[in-house]
């Protein structure tokens, strides 16, 4: 006998199979937006890309434990940077002072290998905007046009606004070609022929110090002078006296010629070259002169200003997520020098940070998923460190090992290129165009993995 179904019955079946339809169906992945893709930016890129695919990384500190679990809805990263590849400031000092290493210092996004995936985007532009109670980014394409971005989660990685040449002018990689190349024509006068010729270099810090180091090491017909209007170099940093006094020993060594205590004025003539007054009177000419004296400051006007410091650095938690009061703080984190944190700002800090932020992103992303409850890693207090190149030689400096210097140090921190091939080995990226440029011939053998980290 055939059982007629009641109308209520129908409903029923109908509900549920609506109720079914909803569950199966795909919900849109988390939408994690870096916001500046230098060291900190580009570590937690790297990390975030390895974690979706269930793959995590050694860490320096303690981060969640994702046990190779993925996403039930994926993650999408769009990434906004000024710049259209990863440029190794660490490297600058060589790259705006050397042809051999100016174009090898900026690797295009688009030709990493690794940055070749379907869930991965890149924007040329500058955010202006970031609202974090919308989940909005408001940014300016290179054309001028202004866009709006939405997203889940945040990691900002923006860093400090630095003065040329210890970073690019420009956002693009041939324009970045042309002016390096520009600097070292001045630095040596378009000629293999560099005697007489003199640079003046304004400003002691490490940028200038290393900059003074550098072309006194590949140019020892260029006599070099770093003027600095304090009486000890690297006098801003938090380091030990004696410190300061061995980098000031070791660029005398290199034949850098020193005056401490004077501040300089330059005034540039009719024939390219320069005149440098200083203040007790003293002129000098120079044929070309490096500006080192200005102090970078944190690149965060798009963000409100209860997320900031009076040094415009952002207040982050020791999860590196915003300071609680701001809307959705658990949802934003910020990475690298363009917070406020304990200890010397440096490339090496920056990639831990943004290890351990995308580690908390993508853990907080799990615990939305499945009501886990994946404790997020947290930052400890940065001591004051530096590894400071100077010339041939090597500075370094941490509470725990002290100070150590010389040329074998400078190969093993440094190597001939500022670390910035250890860097690569370090975030695992591979240049499309260097790997083909450089594919073997013979049959390659695989050896074991050399230990590398991520100097700075």
């Amino acid at each position: 006998m055939r059982v007629q179904s009641s109308p209520l019955s129908s409903l029923g079946d109908g509900l549920s199979n609506l109720s079914l339809s909803s569950h199966n169906k795909p919900q849109a992945p988390h939408r994690v937006l870096i916001v500046g893709c230098a060291y900190g930016g580009i570590s937690a890129l790297v990390n975030l890309l390895d974690l979706a695919q269930g793959k995590q990384r050694d860490a320096v500190y303690p981060v969640p434990d994702m046990k190779g679990r993925k996403t039930r809805n994926g993650v999408e990263i769009t990434v906004i940077d000024e710049r259209d590849g990863y440029f190794h400031a660490v490297g600058a000092p060589l790259a705006h002072v050397t042809p051999k290493h100016t174009s090898s210092m900026w690797k295009r996004f688009s030709h990493i290998k690794e940055f070749r995936q379907s869930n991965l985007k890149f924007k040329h532009g500058s955010v202006k905007r970031l609202d974090p109670e919308a989940k909005v980014a408001e940014w300016v394409d290179r054309g001028g046009r202004t866009q709006q971005h939405v997203y889940d989660y945040a990691i900002v990685a923006t860093g400090l606004r630095r003065q040329w040449p210890a970073v690019p002018k420009s956002g693009s990689y041939r324009e970045f070609l042309e002016d390096g190349s520009e600097l070292v024509g001045r630095i040596t006068g378009y000629s293999k022929n560099h005697k007489g010729r003199h640079v003046v270099v304004i400003g002691a810090g490490a940028v200038g110090v290393e900059f003074a180091g550098e072309i006194r090491n590949h140019y020892p017909d260029i006599s070099v002078t770093l003027i600095h209007s304090r009486s000890e170099v690297l006098s801003s940093e938090p380091l030990p006296s004696e410190v300061k006094e061995k980098a000031k020993s070791l660029l005398e060594e290199e034949g850098v010629k020193l005056v401490l205590g004077q501040r300089a004025s330059v005034k540039e003539l009719d024939n390219k070259s320069y005149e440098v007054t200083l203040a007790n009177g003293d002129v000098l000419t120079a044929d070309a002169v490096i500006d080192a004296t200005t102090k970078g400051f944190a690149t965060t006007g798009f963000l409100p200003d209860a997320c900031l410091n009076t040094d415009q650095e952002i207040k982050i938690t020791p999860n590196l997520q915003f300071q609680s009061g701001i809307a959705n703080s658990t949802a934003h984190f910020a990475v690298g020098d363009v917070v406020e944190w304990s200890g010397i700002k440096r490339a090496g800090g920056a990639m831990v940070m943004g290890q351990l932020a995308a580690s908390n992103v993508y853990a907080s992303i799990l615990n939305a998923e499945a009501a886990d409850d994946l404790r997020l890693a947290e930052l400890p207090e940065y001591p004051n460190v530096i590894g400071l190149a100077v010339g041939k030689q090597c500075l370094t400096y941490d509470k725990q090992s002290g100070m150590k210097w010389g040329e074998e140090l400078m190969k093993a921190y440094f190597q001939d290129d500022l670390g910035w091939a250890a860097n690569l080995r370090y975030l695992r990226l591979t240049d499309v165009d260097d790997e083909v440029a450089k594919e073997p011939r013979v049959q390659v053998v695989q050896i074991a993995a050399e230990p590398v980290t991520a100097a700075a």
